[in-house]
């Protein structure tokens, strides 16, 4: 057998285990794979699980905000919002699915740094928007997979919760920098936060090194 012959025979073998390990993941999965659009999809027509909001959100000015449905195989899929409701709005967010029984840890987990209540859907979801529209008045867009996230309210009709909330503190944004925020973010939110209220407007809270003033720019 030629040297080109064995090549060709090689790759002919990897081509079948690649194939057949394609096969059995497929075969694992139930006969197709799906993208993140499908499953938010699926999501957002299945029953809701839970939805959980910290009990303190509004004095501490942070905590997550988590909408989470049961999906026909017994997971829970769920999206989780970082909501800032002193000034930015939704910082963070992301769409999970996962074994109830991983779900109820991760939960566990959580309660040890927030204080999280059971609300329903339509008070989680109104907070949710409502805390993007505020940030958005002061010029700052959510986090980039905001609009895909949120495709897990589904039905949910935020209109229907009663509920007024109130941003800010004591009647003014007020903008505490996060632990992954650098001194250029912090100082750019600043800017906007001045260009659009002026510089009494507003309250900031932030961490600088020695030697470097915020307000220098």
């Amino acid at each position: 057998m030629t040297l080109d012959q064995k090549r060709l025979q090689k790759k002919l073998a990897k081509k079948a285990a690649k194939r057949k390990s394609a096969l059995a993941e497929k075969k694992k999965r139930g006969g197709f794979s799906v993208t993140k659009g499908q499953f938010l999809w699926a999501a957002s027509v299945s029953p809701i699980h839970e939805c959980l909001v910290p009990r303190d959100i509004f004095d501490r000015g942070i905590g997550d905000v988590i909408i989470s449905r049961r999906m026909p195989d017994g997971s829970i899929s769920a999206s989780v919002f970082l909501v800032d409701t002193f000034c930015l709005g939704v910082k963070d967010c992301f769409f999970t699915n996962v074994p109830r029984s991983k779900y109820e840890e991760r939960i566990m987990h959580l309660e040890q740094n927030e204080n999280l209540e059971k609300v329903a859907p339509e008070y989680a979801a109104k907070l949710v928007e409502n805390a993007v529209a505020y940030a958005k008045g002061l010029g700052f867009k959510p986090h980039e997979d905001y609009s895909m996230v949120k495709k897990i309210f589904g039905n949910i009709d935020p209109s229907l919760c009663p509920t007024e909330f109130e941003f800010g503190e004591d009647g003014k944004p007020f903008y505490v920098s996060g632990p992954n925020q650098t001194e250029a973010d912090s100082k750019r939110i600043i800017h906007t936060l001045s260009e659009r209220l002026g510089p009494d407007g507003f309250h900031y809270l932030v961490r600088v090194d020695p030697g470097e003033d915020l307000d220098e720019e």
